[in-house]
């Protein structure tokens, strides 16, 4: 449980050895300073709460992560009428625009159901307009969630992971290389005192696949990827009625290509990932003449 991607000025964010901190990929690791200048609190906010700390909540669930992470008050429970917030920001590379970007992070949560929440927006705007990426129905057809939605109310019992891709979010806006992309969290609480411990984010990365700058940009279509997990072959649909010719592209979480196969006509294409170190990767299929694509995340056995 350790990485975050957002708006916050004190964390570091670092590739998964914590060693450098890159555009291109990187995540917050509470244990590591690099990459700090992505994230801030807002100080702006009456009582902020969010900290950075071990966990050490005596209400927590025992099966709860208990870890350093960017928690609501890592000693005490969460008071009443709170309004907390931080923010991630981030500069937009080729992978943000032309490519894509998959952000990942791990949850714990314990609140009241009824009306203690945490919200997770992004902004392309510079903070104009915010997009709530759980719970929007205007712009979710242009991101695609590798998990469960994150549910941020309630009791999770345990860390809880999730994984979503932004890749065609800002092709929808006049959003250029160069802008800046904001990510807030928020917790809110009501004027009824719970005794419990809020939110906790951790393991919270950004991996950017970057293409090199085109001015094509993609229409999203269906695909699906199975068995997954799995420990050698996988079979990978998506949707092409007209038989068109598309490319498969697979990636590691680093942006390294493993792998291309060109002029696949059908619907249905099998990989085989026997020879492959186990771990996460991404597929990509393409079509350039139609403009469009899909992308997914697949996991790999020993």
């Amino acid at each position: 449980m350790k990485t975050l991607i957002f708006f916050l000025s004190f964390f570091g964010f670092t590739s998964l050895n914590a060693q450098t901190c890159y555009d291109e990929f990187y995540c917050l690791d509470f244990y590591d300073t690099i990459c700090d200048y992505h994230l801030s609190i807002d100080s702006s906010t009456n009582n902020n709460i969010w900290q950075i700390g071990m966990t050490q909540k005596p209400m927590m669930d025992l099966t709860a992560c208990n870890t350093k992470a960017i928690v609501t008050d890592s000693l005490h429970a969460y008071p009443v009428n709170n309004h907390s917030v931080f923010t991630i920001t981030n500069l937009a590379t080729s992978g943000d625009y032309y490519g894509f970007r998959i952000f990942t992070a791990s949850y714990y949560v314990q609140s009241d159901s009824l009306n203690d929440f945490g919200k997770i927006e992004l902004s392309l705007d510079n903070g104009i307009n915010w997009i709530d990426i759980i719970n929007d129905t205007i712009y979710s057809n242009h991101f695609s969630w590798f998990s469960p939605k994150p549910i941020l109310t309630g009791r999770s019992y345990s860390c809880k992971d999730f994984s979503v891709d932004l890749a065609d979010l800002p092709s929808i806006h006049s959003f250029q290389i160069g802008d800046t992309i904001l990510f807030r969290f928020t917790f809110f609480s009501d004027s009824t005192f719970d005794n419990l411990s809020g939110l906790i984010f951790d393991n919270i990365c950004f991996y950017d696949f970057v293409e090199g700058v085109s001015e094509t940009r993609f229409n999203s279509i269906w695909s699906k990827i199975y068995p997954n997990p799995s420990s050698n072959l996988f079979n990978i649909e998506f949707d092409n009625p007209e038989n068109k010719s598309f490319q498969l592209a697979v990636y590691d979480m680093q942006s390294r290509p493993m792998f291309t196969k060109s002029n696949i006509t059908n619907n249905k294409i099998q990989i085989d990932m026997q020879t492959f170190t186990p771990g996460i990767y991404v597929y990509k299929i393409t079509n350039l003449e139609t403009k469009k694509r899909s992308w997914g995340r697949f996991s790999t056995l020993n």
